[in-house]
């Protein structure tokens, strides 16, 4: 999001008029410069008189409370259910960024921040039950107003609770990257989540997030940026990366939710990674709340949680296969160099890596993890020119890498790898090691790499 509006978004950049007013899409462009970074250089924009034309705008938005709020449905697979809608400001006469950046450049940025918090609440306490309760509301925080004294003031409380409205209906949103005040922003958050919110942090994956933060900070929902989102679905590196996130997330009790799924595609790869949570104009779009139909929404959510289900099964099958023909392999290899002498293992090794597509590579350990063989691969190495990639030659010692210390010291017989990435090839491959006994009653590894395609 723009760092003069990184908050009351849909997960997209706000000055992309054309989707906050609901538009057809215009083809992805860079992004504009923000109107406040102009002014800070000392650009047209910084003259007095433009200042002067633009403030009683401001001023008259604020004093007039010239905005509105659009919802848009934040949903649960599992569940099968709309759990939350996230409220997003919608100003009469400028567009969403440029409301913030005057509201900084003015010094009335906390003063909108809050009127926006209003405005959301008001039209939330209206929206229709689902079932026994309204969705959560999630509701931005401007980041960069949490000091000590936002800390302390306990606005947000008694602005929740004016409106009939409990802590525990409300989701607050901070992006942490934005926030100046690193200590407030914890004091912060541990003070609301003790007061009964649920904390979100927003636009993880954007460029500027602290991981270590995230930790510290244990949040209860994590929304992933719409720049890992976008063509997830065929970027081997976005999924590694989703996959990492979501790891991080289980293990300090973080939900994820996927931000701006737009497509199909991307909303079965978000939920095959880990993913518990969607919002994005694949589901719906930010809509005024008259017009926003949260029960029309059910069919495409239980066409998309059946489809998780069958994807999931399919994925169990597939790998159930695939591991039975990577053993198969495997196990015809070994039947083959216990059959030879030591000194013909790498000419069977090398009829091995050519005896089909998906292998990569072949190459022998022995009982110390030291490779006792050339590197076989099925195809010659091109385009690599950094020396950190390259097929191990003979005596490399393989000894620290999982797919031998796991084989050896964990007592298996056979180990497969989850996907890494190759050294042989700087590409994404599963490697399968299988443990024998030579007549000559020396123990070996026999090491495959596999594709993976990403």
């Amino acid at each position: 999001m723009d760092p003069a509006a990184p908050c009351h978004q849909d997960g997209l950049h706000p000055d992309e008029t054309h989707r906050h007013l609901n538009l057809p899409r215009k083809p992805v462009r860079p992004s504009p410069r923000p109107f406040l970074e102009v002014l800070e250089e000392g650009g047209v924009e910084a003259s007095s008189s433009r200042v002067d034309a633009w403030l009683p705008d401001l001023h008259d938005l604020i004093e007039q409370e010239r905005l509105d709020i659009h919802f848009q449905p934040i949903l649960s697979l599992r569940q099968k259910t709309v759990v939350g809608v996230e409220a997003l400001a919608r100003p009469h006469r400028m567009r969403v960024g440029e409301m913030f950046a005057k509201a900084a450049a003015a010094g009335r940025l906390l003063e909108l921040d809050r009127l926006c918090r209003r405005k959301a609440l008001e039209a939330y306490r209206h929206l229709p039950m689902i079932g026994r309760a309204r969705p959560l509301l999630f509701v931005n925080i401007e980041a960069s107003v949490i000091d000590r004294a936002v800390v302390n003031s306990g606005s947000m409380l008694s602005t929740v609770e004016s409106y009939g409205l409990k802590a525990s209906d409300i989701v607050i949103e901070v992006n942490e990257s934005k926030v100046l005040d690193p200590d407030s922003l914890r004091q912060f958050v541990d003070t609301h989540r003790d007061l009964g919110f649920l904390i979100a942090l927003d636009d993880l994956g954007a460029g500027d997030s602290n991981l270590p933060r995230i930790a510290q900070l244990r949040p209860h929902i994590i929304k992933l940026d719409r720049n890992l989102i976008a063509g997830v679905d065929h970027d081997f590196f976005k999924q590694q990366t989703i996959k990492s996130l979501v790891n991080l997330c289980r293990s300090i009790g973080s939900l994820v939710l996927a931000e701006g799924v737009e497509t199909l595609e991307e909303v079965d790869a978000c939920a095959s990674l880990g993913a518990e949570l969607f919002q994005g104009f694949h589901f719906d779009r930010p809509k005024a709340p008259l017009h926003l139909d949260l029960p029309a929404l059910l069919p495409a959510l239980v066409s998309a949680s059946q489809r998780q289900r069958d994807n999931a099964v399919d994925t169990l099958h597939a790998r159930r296969q695939v591991g039975s023909v990577l053993h198969r392999l495997a196990g015809i290899a070994c039947e083959r160099l216990q059959d030879c002498t030591p000194e013909n293992f790498d000419e069977v090794l090398k009829g091995l890596a050519q005896s089909d597509p998906e292998i990569e590579a072949t190459y022998l350990l022995d009982s110390q993890g030291i490779q006792v063989s050339h590197t076989h691969m099925s195809h010659p190495v091109t385009g690599l020119s950094s020396r950190l990639f390259g097929p191990a030659a003979r005596g490399t010692d393989h000894s620290y890498k999982e797919y031998f210390f796991s084989l050896i010291h964990a007592g298996l017989q056979r180990y497969t790898t989850d996907s890494y990435i190759s050294l042989a090839t700087g590409q994404p491959c599963r490697t399968v090691t299988v443990v024998f006994e030579h007549d000559t009653d020396q123990t070996f590894v026999l090491c495959i790499d596999f594709k993976v395609s990403g």
